[in-house]
């Protein structure tokens, strides 16, 4: 048996997940943002009075990379931080008015690119991949909770 690179599903996630990234990042550049700053826009539009640390957690975000991202934001006016009440290390990340005026645009965008991206798959398909790899992310963050 010999090993073909392009046939690995590993290969095909990530080429898949580059290509898919890149997709959000072209359709984002007129807004100047970036992938990551959707995701985090619209976590927070989904749950709030998330810490920093929480918001990490959630986006998959390093804690270091989030501060970044959160600085731009910021200076945008889509998100506030504020002290945590009784810890002052801790910040609350809010999403303001103006970042919910984008959110509606950018769930829009990303169901336009899946779309394209998911073109000629039937619906059984589509609950079948996304299945998948919500399994493929569970047996792995078992196995790595397990090493912990």
């Amino acid at each position: 048996m010999s090993f073909e690179s392009d046939k690995s599903i590993a290969f095909l996630i990530a080429k898949a997940r580059n290509i898919l990234k890149n997709e959000f990042e072209k359709e984002l550049k007129s807004y100047k943002l970036s992938y990551a700053h959707r995701v985090i826009l619209i976590r927070l539009s989904e749950k709030e009075g998330l810490t920093q640390k929480e918001l990490a957690q959630d986006t998959y975000f390093e804690q270091s990379n989030l501060t970044l991202m959160l600085d731009k934001l910021e200076l945008k006016g889509l998100v506030k931080r504020s002290a945590k009440e009784n810890d002052r290390r801790a910040y609350i990340v809010t999403i303001t008015p103006e970042g919910k005026k984008l959110v509606d645009l950018l769930v829009q965008m990303g169901e336009d690119v899946m779309e394209k991206a998911l073109n000629g798959l039937n619906s059984e398909q589509k609950e079948g991949l996304s299945q998948m790899l919500q399994m493929i992310y569970e047996n792995l963050k078992t196995q790595k909770e397990v090493e912990l």
